[in-house]
Protein backbone atom coordinates (compact mmCIF):
# COMPACT_ATOMS: atom_id res chain seq x y z
CA UNK A 1 0.00 0.00 0.00
CA UNK A 2 1.16 3.36 -0.76
CA UNK A 3 2.86 4.96 2.11
CA UNK A 4 1.64 8.70 0.66
CA UNK A 5 -1.86 7.89 -1.33
CA UNK A 6 -2.85 10.82 -3.98
CA UNK A 7 -6.03 12.31 -2.93
CA UNK A 8 -8.61 12.77 -5.92
CA UNK A 9 -9.25 16.24 -5.81
CA UNK A 10 -5.39 17.22 -6.23
CA UNK A 11 -4.99 15.26 -9.43
CA UNK A 12 -5.33 17.86 -12.08
CA UNK A 13 -7.60 16.15 -15.02
CA UNK A 14 -7.44 18.89 -17.60
CA UNK A 15 -3.58 18.21 -17.44
CA UNK A 16 -3.99 14.44 -17.74
CA UNK A 17 -7.30 14.91 -20.42
CA UNK A 18 -6.28 18.37 -21.97
CA UNK A 19 -9.83 18.23 -24.05
CA UNK A 20 -11.52 18.59 -20.62
CA UNK A 21 -11.17 22.16 -21.28
CA UNK A 22 -13.51 21.61 -23.93
CA UNK A 23 -16.08 22.43 -20.95
CA UNK A 24 -14.97 25.89 -20.34
CA UNK A 25 -16.86 26.54 -23.89
CA UNK A 26 -19.87 27.80 -22.30
CA UNK A 27 -18.75 29.88 -19.86
CA UNK A 28 -16.30 31.56 -22.42
CA UNK A 29 -19.53 31.85 -25.09
CA UNK A 30 -22.32 33.09 -22.91
CA UNK A 31 -20.60 36.26 -22.98
CA UNK A 32 -23.03 39.74 -23.52
CA UNK A 33 -20.07 40.91 -26.00
CA UNK A 34 -20.02 38.09 -27.97
CA UNK A 35 -23.77 37.59 -27.82
CA UNK A 36 -24.11 40.77 -29.12
CA UNK A 37 -21.73 40.31 -31.87
CA UNK A 38 -23.60 37.36 -33.44
CA UNK A 39 -27.00 39.25 -32.98
CA UNK A 40 -25.83 41.91 -35.16
CA UNK A 41 -23.57 39.04 -37.62
CA UNK A 42 -27.42 36.77 -37.70
CA UNK A 43 -29.00 39.88 -38.74
CA UNK A 44 -26.87 41.11 -41.53
CA UNK A 45 -27.05 37.52 -42.90
CA UNK A 46 -30.64 37.42 -43.03
CA UNK A 47 -30.62 40.79 -44.54
CA UNK A 48 -28.02 39.62 -47.50
CA UNK A 49 -30.27 36.73 -47.82
CA UNK A 50 -33.00 38.72 -48.23
CA UNK A 51 -31.56 40.82 -50.89
CA UNK A 52 -30.46 38.04 -52.84
CA UNK A 53 -33.99 36.94 -53.26
CA UNK A 54 -34.24 40.77 -54.99
CA UNK A 55 -31.77 39.95 -57.13
CA UNK A 56 -32.36 38.59 -61.04
CA UNK A 57 -30.74 35.02 -60.11
CA UNK A 58 -32.84 35.17 -56.64
CA UNK A 59 -35.85 33.15 -57.86
CA UNK A 60 -33.62 29.71 -58.72
CA UNK A 61 -35.43 27.86 -55.67
CA UNK A 62 -38.41 26.12 -55.47
CA UNK A 63 -41.84 27.39 -54.31
CA UNK A 64 -41.33 25.43 -51.16
CA UNK A 65 -37.55 25.98 -50.87
CA UNK A 66 -38.45 29.60 -51.03
CA UNK A 67 -41.43 29.70 -48.45
CA UNK A 68 -39.57 27.73 -46.11
CA UNK A 69 -37.01 30.56 -46.70
CA UNK A 70 -39.54 33.15 -45.87
CA UNK A 71 -40.77 31.66 -42.80
CA UNK A 72 -37.07 31.38 -41.59
CA UNK A 73 -35.87 34.18 -42.77
CA UNK A 74 -34.82 36.33 -39.28
CA UNK A 75 -33.16 34.51 -36.34
CA UNK A 76 -35.72 35.04 -34.23
CA UNK A 77 -38.13 32.66 -36.53
CA UNK A 78 -35.34 29.51 -36.43
CA UNK A 79 -36.60 26.48 -34.68
CA UNK A 80 -33.39 24.83 -32.43
CA UNK A 81 -34.64 21.15 -33.60
CA UNK A 82 -35.72 20.07 -29.89
CA UNK A 83 -37.53 17.10 -29.78
CA UNK A 84 -40.44 18.33 -27.18
CA UNK A 85 -42.51 16.24 -25.57
CA UNK A 86 -44.17 17.99 -22.33
CA UNK A 87 -45.67 20.57 -24.41
CA UNK A 88 -43.04 22.53 -25.87
CA UNK A 89 -42.16 25.47 -23.67
CA UNK A 90 -39.57 25.53 -20.82
CA UNK A 91 -42.10 25.08 -17.36
CA UNK A 92 -43.49 21.94 -19.45
CA UNK A 93 -39.82 20.69 -20.12
CA UNK A 94 -38.77 21.04 -16.90
CA UNK A 95 -41.62 18.98 -15.83
CA UNK A 96 -40.74 16.82 -17.81
CA UNK A 97 -37.02 16.50 -16.99
CA UNK A 98 -38.06 15.56 -12.78
CA UNK A 99 -40.12 12.90 -13.57
CA UNK A 100 -37.96 11.25 -16.53
CA UNK A 101 -34.86 12.66 -16.62
CA UNK A 102 -33.05 9.61 -18.23
CA UNK A 103 -35.59 10.03 -21.19
CA UNK A 104 -35.29 14.03 -21.39
CA UNK A 105 -31.46 13.76 -21.18
CA UNK A 106 -31.17 11.37 -23.73
CA UNK A 107 -33.15 13.61 -26.27
CA UNK A 108 -31.96 16.52 -25.07
CA UNK A 109 -28.18 15.43 -25.90
CA UNK A 110 -28.88 13.53 -29.20
CA UNK A 111 -29.42 16.90 -30.72
CA UNK A 112 -26.07 17.46 -31.79
CA UNK A 113 -27.08 19.06 -35.38
CA UNK A 114 -27.54 22.26 -33.87
CA UNK A 115 -23.91 22.39 -32.86
CA UNK A 116 -23.19 22.08 -36.61
CA UNK A 117 -25.82 24.94 -37.80
CA UNK A 118 -23.11 26.84 -38.55
CA UNK A 119 -20.89 24.66 -40.23
CA UNK A 120 -24.22 23.75 -42.39
CA UNK A 121 -24.88 27.41 -43.17
CA UNK A 122 -21.17 27.56 -45.02
CA UNK A 123 -21.17 23.91 -46.38
CA UNK A 124 -24.91 24.22 -48.16
CA UNK A 125 -24.62 27.05 -50.30
CA UNK A 126 -21.41 25.97 -51.68
CA UNK A 127 -21.99 22.13 -52.11
CA UNK A 128 -24.72 23.43 -54.75
CA UNK A 129 -21.90 24.91 -56.64
CA UNK A 130 -20.09 20.94 -57.02
CA UNK A 131 -23.53 19.76 -58.42
CA UNK A 132 -23.32 18.74 -61.72
CA UNK A 133 -26.76 19.75 -62.61
CA UNK A 134 -26.68 23.16 -61.62
CA UNK A 135 -27.70 25.96 -63.18
CA UNK A 136 -26.66 28.96 -63.78
CA UNK A 137 -28.44 30.74 -61.38
CA UNK A 138 -28.34 28.95 -59.09
CA UNK A 139 -24.67 28.56 -59.26
CA UNK A 140 -24.83 32.61 -59.19
CA UNK A 141 -27.38 32.15 -55.91
CA UNK A 142 -25.43 30.01 -54.41
CA UNK A 143 -22.05 32.32 -54.56
CA UNK A 144 -23.51 34.82 -53.70
CA UNK A 145 -25.08 33.89 -50.39
CA UNK A 146 -21.87 32.12 -49.10
CA UNK A 147 -19.17 34.63 -49.91
CA UNK A 148 -21.96 37.41 -48.36
CA UNK A 149 -21.71 34.62 -44.99
CA UNK A 150 -17.85 34.44 -45.40
CA UNK A 151 -17.77 38.31 -45.32
CA UNK A 152 -19.51 38.70 -42.54
CA UNK A 153 -18.10 35.74 -40.29
CA UNK A 154 -14.53 37.36 -41.50
CA UNK A 155 -15.86 40.31 -39.28
CA UNK A 156 -17.66 38.97 -36.65
CA UNK A 157 -16.59 35.41 -36.19
CA UNK A 158 -12.78 36.72 -35.94
CA UNK A 159 -13.76 39.17 -33.11
CA UNK A 160 -15.62 36.12 -31.78
CA UNK A 161 -12.75 33.96 -31.72
CA UNK A 162 -10.60 36.77 -30.73
CA UNK A 163 -12.04 37.42 -27.63
CA UNK A 164 -12.56 33.70 -26.47
CA UNK A 165 -8.75 33.44 -27.50
CA UNK A 166 -7.69 36.10 -24.69
CA UNK A 167 -10.06 34.66 -21.92
CA UNK A 168 -8.79 30.84 -22.69
CA UNK A 169 -5.16 31.71 -22.38
CA UNK A 170 -5.01 34.54 -20.07
CA UNK A 171 -8.33 35.38 -18.88
CA UNK A 172 -8.13 38.63 -20.29
CA UNK A 173 -11.13 41.04 -21.03
CA UNK A 174 -11.09 43.04 -24.17
CA UNK A 175 -13.90 45.19 -25.77
CA UNK A 176 -15.96 44.82 -28.59
CA UNK A 177 -14.36 47.37 -30.16
CA UNK A 178 -10.96 46.33 -29.99
CA UNK A 179 -11.97 42.85 -31.69
CA UNK A 180 -14.02 44.13 -34.21
CA UNK A 181 -10.53 46.41 -34.77
CA UNK A 182 -8.84 43.39 -35.06
CA UNK A 183 -10.67 41.37 -37.21
CA UNK A 184 -11.25 44.18 -39.44
CA UNK A 185 -7.14 44.95 -40.13
CA UNK A 186 -6.81 41.21 -40.75
CA UNK A 187 -10.63 40.79 -42.70
CA UNK A 188 -8.80 39.49 -46.38
CA UNK A 189 -6.84 36.78 -44.20
CA UNK A 190 -10.40 35.57 -42.66
CA UNK A 191 -11.72 35.58 -46.16
CA UNK A 192 -8.64 34.16 -48.18
CA UNK A 193 -7.94 31.13 -45.90
CA UNK A 194 -11.13 29.26 -46.97
CA UNK A 195 -10.60 30.85 -50.44
CA UNK A 196 -6.75 29.47 -51.34
CA UNK A 197 -7.87 26.11 -51.70
CA UNK A 198 -10.79 26.44 -53.89
CA UNK A 199 -8.14 27.90 -56.46
CA UNK A 200 -6.27 24.61 -56.28
CA UNK A 201 -9.59 23.04 -56.35
CA UNK A 202 -10.44 25.46 -59.74
CA UNK A 203 -6.97 23.84 -61.35
CA UNK A 204 -7.64 20.22 -61.09
CA UNK A 205 -11.53 21.47 -62.15
CA UNK A 206 -10.39 22.69 -65.39
CA UNK A 207 -7.60 19.36 -66.00
CA UNK A 208 -10.76 17.08 -65.84
CA UNK A 209 -12.54 19.64 -68.23
CA UNK A 210 -10.15 18.88 -70.82
CA UNK A 211 -9.95 15.57 -70.02
CA UNK A 212 -14.01 15.85 -71.07
CA UNK A 213 -12.93 18.14 -74.44
CA UNK A 214 -10.49 15.07 -75.27
CA UNK A 215 -13.92 12.86 -74.96
CA UNK A 216 -15.17 14.88 -77.26
CA UNK A 217 -12.91 14.14 -80.56
CA UNK A 218 -15.26 12.29 -83.28
CA UNK A 219 -14.80 9.07 -84.82
CA UNK A 220 -14.52 6.86 -81.01
CA UNK A 221 -10.72 7.86 -80.54
CA UNK A 222 -11.78 10.84 -78.06
CA UNK A 223 -13.83 8.33 -75.89
CA UNK A 224 -11.21 5.46 -75.76
CA UNK A 225 -8.19 8.43 -75.17
CA UNK A 226 -10.30 9.74 -72.27
CA UNK A 227 -10.74 5.98 -71.20
CA UNK A 228 -6.58 5.89 -71.25
CA UNK A 229 -6.84 9.18 -69.27
CA UNK A 230 -9.25 8.05 -66.67
CA UNK A 231 -6.75 6.87 -63.96
CA UNK A 232 -5.25 10.35 -64.15
CA UNK A 233 -9.11 11.88 -64.12
CA UNK A 234 -9.88 9.97 -60.63
CA UNK A 235 -6.18 11.21 -59.16
CA UNK A 236 -7.34 14.79 -59.45
CA UNK A 237 -10.95 13.62 -58.04
CA UNK A 238 -9.15 12.06 -55.40
CA UNK A 239 -6.81 15.51 -55.02
CA UNK A 240 -9.95 17.60 -55.05
CA UNK A 241 -11.78 15.61 -52.14
CA UNK A 242 -8.73 15.91 -50.01
CA UNK A 243 -8.98 19.35 -50.22
CA UNK A 244 -12.42 19.83 -50.06
CA UNK A 245 -12.40 17.90 -46.99
CA UNK A 246 -9.70 19.58 -45.06
CA UNK A 247 -11.29 22.85 -46.09
CA UNK A 248 -15.05 22.36 -45.09
CA UNK A 249 -13.71 20.24 -41.54
CA UNK A 250 -10.53 22.70 -41.11
CA UNK A 251 -11.95 26.46 -42.03
CA UNK A 252 -13.57 27.24 -38.25
CA UNK A 253 -9.94 26.73 -37.18
CA UNK A 254 -8.55 29.02 -39.67
CA UNK A 255 -10.22 31.76 -38.43
CA UNK A 256 -8.77 30.57 -34.96
CA UNK A 257 -5.68 30.38 -35.74
CA UNK A 258 -5.33 33.75 -37.52
CA UNK A 259 -7.66 35.05 -33.63
CA UNK A 260 -5.00 32.97 -31.66
CA UNK A 261 -1.63 34.39 -33.83
CA UNK A 262 -2.24 37.44 -35.16
CA UNK A 263 -1.33 35.87 -38.60
CA UNK A 264 -2.54 35.90 -42.15
CA UNK A 265 -4.54 32.93 -44.16
CA UNK A 266 -1.61 31.50 -45.42
CA UNK A 267 -0.72 30.68 -41.74
CA UNK A 268 -4.24 29.51 -40.76
CA UNK A 269 -4.38 27.15 -44.07
CA UNK A 270 -1.50 25.42 -43.47
CA UNK A 271 -1.97 25.06 -39.62
CA UNK A 272 -5.53 24.05 -39.92
CA UNK A 273 -4.56 21.28 -42.63
CA UNK A 274 -1.22 20.18 -40.37
CA UNK A 275 -3.44 19.65 -37.16
CA UNK A 276 -6.57 17.74 -39.20
CA UNK A 277 -4.71 15.53 -40.82
CA UNK A 278 -1.56 15.25 -38.29
CA UNK A 279 -4.64 14.24 -35.43
CA UNK A 280 -7.39 12.89 -37.18
CA UNK A 281 -9.14 10.82 -34.60
CA UNK A 282 -7.82 13.38 -31.27
CA UNK A 283 -9.72 16.02 -33.46
CA UNK A 284 -13.02 13.56 -34.16
CA UNK A 285 -12.90 12.82 -30.42
CA UNK A 286 -13.42 16.82 -29.65
CA UNK A 287 -15.32 17.29 -32.46
CA UNK A 288 -17.67 14.34 -30.66
CA UNK A 289 -17.65 15.67 -27.31
CA UNK A 290 -18.33 19.16 -28.43
CA UNK A 291 -21.41 18.33 -30.26
CA UNK A 292 -22.82 16.41 -27.02
CA UNK A 293 -21.75 19.17 -24.67
CA UNK A 294 -23.25 21.75 -26.77
CA UNK A 295 -26.51 20.50 -27.37
CA UNK A 296 -26.50 20.27 -23.70
CA UNK A 297 -25.43 24.16 -23.43
CA UNK A 298 -28.04 24.96 -26.12
CA UNK A 299 -30.78 23.58 -24.20
CA UNK A 300 -30.21 25.22 -21.16
CA UNK A 301 -29.77 28.49 -22.71
CA UNK A 302 -33.29 28.24 -24.11
CA UNK A 303 -34.94 26.69 -21.16
CA UNK A 304 -33.49 30.07 -19.34
CA UNK A 305 -34.97 32.05 -21.97
CA UNK A 306 -38.64 30.24 -21.72
CA UNK A 307 -38.65 30.13 -18.28
CA UNK A 308 -37.59 33.92 -17.75
CA UNK A 309 -40.25 34.56 -19.94
CA UNK A 310 -42.95 32.63 -18.02
CA UNK A 311 -41.61 34.19 -14.55
CA UNK A 312 -41.86 37.89 -16.32
CA UNK A 313 -45.67 36.88 -17.68
CA UNK A 314 -46.38 35.65 -13.93
CA UNK A 315 -45.20 38.86 -12.20
CA UNK A 316 -46.83 41.14 -14.72
CA UNK A 317 -50.28 39.43 -14.89
CA UNK A 318 -50.81 39.91 -11.62
CA UNK A 319 -50.75 43.28 -11.89
CA UNK A 320 -51.86 43.92 -15.57
CA UNK A 321 -54.53 39.98 -15.41
CA UNK A 322 -53.48 37.19 -17.32
CA UNK A 323 -55.51 37.92 -20.75
CA UNK A 324 -54.10 41.19 -20.71
CA UNK A 325 -50.88 40.57 -20.00
CA UNK A 326 -50.78 37.61 -23.02
CA UNK A 327 -52.41 39.34 -25.42
CA UNK A 328 -49.63 42.46 -24.70
CA UNK A 329 -46.90 39.21 -26.02
CA UNK A 330 -48.98 36.94 -28.47
CA UNK A 331 -47.30 37.19 -32.05
CA UNK A 332 -43.98 36.44 -30.12
CA UNK A 333 -41.72 34.01 -31.42
CA UNK A 334 -42.15 30.47 -30.22
CA UNK A 335 -38.38 30.06 -30.19
CA UNK A 336 -39.10 31.80 -26.59
CA UNK A 337 -42.92 31.50 -25.51
CA UNK A 338 -45.55 29.04 -26.68
CA UNK A 339 -48.20 30.38 -28.08
CA UNK A 340 -50.12 32.14 -25.14
CA UNK A 341 -53.33 33.43 -26.93
CA UNK A 342 -55.06 33.79 -30.47
CA UNK A 343 -56.03 37.73 -30.59
CA UNK A 344 -52.31 39.97 -30.71
CA UNK A 345 -52.39 43.75 -29.04
CA UNK A 346 -51.96 46.04 -32.18
CA UNK A 347 -51.06 48.66 -29.76
CA UNK A 348 -47.61 50.28 -29.54
CA UNK A 349 -46.49 48.93 -26.48
CA UNK A 350 -47.70 45.34 -27.85
CA UNK A 351 -45.32 45.95 -30.78
CA UNK A 352 -42.39 46.97 -28.48
CA UNK A 353 -42.88 44.24 -26.31
CA UNK A 354 -42.48 41.84 -29.00
CA UNK A 355 -39.92 43.63 -30.50
CA UNK A 356 -38.29 42.82 -27.03
CA UNK A 357 -38.76 38.93 -27.31
CA UNK A 358 -37.83 38.74 -30.77
CA UNK A 359 -34.31 40.55 -29.27
CA UNK A 360 -34.50 37.93 -26.64
CA UNK A 361 -34.59 35.22 -29.94
CA UNK A 362 -31.83 36.34 -31.21
CA UNK A 363 -29.56 36.33 -28.37
CA UNK A 364 -30.54 32.16 -27.58
CA UNK A 365 -29.73 32.04 -31.83
CA UNK A 366 -26.54 34.09 -31.09
CA UNK A 367 -25.67 31.54 -28.57
CA UNK A 368 -25.35 28.84 -30.93
CA UNK A 369 -22.76 30.73 -32.81
CA UNK A 370 -20.81 32.10 -29.95
CA UNK A 371 -20.44 28.33 -28.52
CA UNK A 372 -19.61 27.21 -32.26
CA UNK A 373 -16.89 29.89 -32.53
CA UNK A 374 -15.67 29.36 -28.52
CA UNK A 375 -15.16 25.85 -28.94
CA UNK A 376 -13.33 25.91 -32.38
CA UNK A 377 -10.92 28.29 -30.41
CA UNK A 378 -10.30 25.93 -27.63
CA UNK A 379 -9.94 23.18 -30.24
CA UNK A 380 -7.66 25.14 -32.02
CA UNK A 381 -5.22 25.45 -28.79
CA UNK A 382 -5.55 21.98 -27.78
CA UNK A 383 -4.44 20.46 -31.38
CA UNK A 384 -1.46 22.88 -31.67
CA UNK A 385 -0.82 21.72 -27.69
CA UNK A 386 -1.21 18.23 -29.10
CA UNK A 387 1.31 18.61 -32.52
CA UNK A 388 3.32 21.56 -31.22
CA UNK A 389 3.79 21.12 -27.61
CA UNK A 390 2.42 25.21 -27.36
CA UNK A 391 1.45 25.89 -23.78
CA UNK A 392 -2.33 26.76 -23.37
CA UNK A 393 -1.31 30.46 -22.43
CA UNK A 394 0.36 31.30 -25.62
CA UNK A 395 -1.68 34.20 -27.45
CA UNK A 396 -0.67 36.98 -29.66
CA UNK A 397 -1.27 39.91 -28.08
CA UNK A 398 -1.14 43.82 -29.60
CA UNK A 399 1.58 45.93 -28.47
CA UNK A 400 0.71 48.63 -26.84
CA UNK A 401 2.49 51.88 -26.53
CA UNK A 402 4.25 52.25 -23.04
CA UNK A 403 3.91 55.34 -21.60
CA UNK A 404 7.28 56.91 -18.80
CA UNK A 405 5.34 57.96 -16.09
CA UNK A 406 8.12 60.22 -15.23
CA UNK A 407 7.49 62.13 -18.84
CA UNK A 408 5.42 64.17 -17.40
CA UNK A 409 7.17 65.27 -14.08
CA UNK A 410 9.75 65.97 -16.29
CA UNK A 411 8.01 67.95 -18.77
CA UNK A 412 6.58 69.58 -15.38
CA UNK A 413 9.79 70.56 -14.40
CA UNK A 414 10.87 71.97 -17.97
CA UNK A 415 7.96 74.20 -18.17
CA UNK A 416 8.64 75.74 -14.85
CA UNK A 417 12.55 76.05 -15.83
CA UNK A 418 11.12 77.76 -18.52
CA UNK A 419 8.19 79.90 -16.91
CA UNK A 420 10.79 81.86 -13.93
CA UNK A 421 12.56 84.76 -15.18
CA UNK A 422 15.94 84.36 -15.98
CA UNK A 423 18.66 84.33 -12.63
CA UNK A 424 20.99 87.56 -12.93
CA UNK A 425 24.03 86.66 -14.53
CA UNK A 426 26.71 86.64 -11.40
CA UNK A 427 29.69 89.43 -12.47
CA UNK A 428 33.20 87.79 -13.39
CA UNK A 429 35.83 87.68 -10.90
CA UNK A 430 38.67 90.44 -11.36
CA UNK A 431 41.30 89.50 -13.21
CA UNK A 432 44.72 89.10 -11.08
CA UNK A 433 47.55 91.52 -11.68
CA UNK A 434 50.46 90.29 -13.27
CA UNK A 435 53.07 89.39 -11.02
CA UNK A 436 56.00 92.02 -10.73
CA UNK A 437 59.60 90.97 -11.07
CA UNK A 438 61.97 92.69 -8.16
CA UNK A 439 64.78 90.51 -8.93
CA UNK A 440 67.96 92.96 -9.59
Amino acid sequence: MAENPVQLYNIQYRRLFPWLHLTRAFWIAVDIRKLILAGVALLLISAGSFVCDELPFGGASSGEEAQLRDDQRWPWQWSLGYDLWHGGDGPAELRGLMHDPQNTLRRVAGNWQIVLRPFRDFVQPAAIVFRGDATASELADAVTRALWNLCVWSVFGGAICRIAALQFARDQQIGVRRALIFSATRFFGYLSAPLMPLAGVGVLWVLCLIGGWIGRIPGGVGPAVLGVLWGLELLFGFLMAVVLVGVAVGWPLMFATISVEGTDGFDGLSRAYNYVFERPLYFLWQAIVTMVYGSLAIFFVWLMAQLLTHLSLWGVSWGLGYERTAELIAGSPELVVADLSETESGSLGAGIARGWMCALGVLVVGFVYTFFWSAATITYFLLRHSVDANDFDEVFVEEVEEKDELLPLVGTAAMGDAGRPPAPATPPAPAEPPPVDLTP
